[in-house]
């Protein structure tokens, strides 16, 4: 539940991915009409995908209990906003 996968993810710079067993990078609310919760992390293999929205939620220290609800875009931008709380 949650747990959403988008494809697409790629390397550019500014944007060059989390990477397993380090602190991931700041997960955004978003502005100008970007929903945020773009991060992505770096596989083992070397390939990038974007965090599902349970593994954001957990990196935001939402509880695994928590039931987001609305259109993905509104979730993202519930997790991104949990640093400001």
């Amino acid at each position: 539940m949650n747990h959403w996968k988008l494809q697409g993810a790629k390397s550019y710079p500014g944007h060059s991915g989390s990477t397993m067993d380090w602190p991931a990078k700041t997960i955004k609310a978003g502005v100008h009409g970007v929903p945020g919760g773009e991060n992505t992390i770096i596989e083992d293999a070397g390939t990038f995908r974007y965090f599902t929205l349970r593994e954001a939620a957990r990196i935001q220290t939402f509880p695994d209990e928590h039931l987001f609800k609305g259109a993905r875009i509104h979730i993202t931008r519930q997790i991104g906003k949990r640093c400001a709380m």
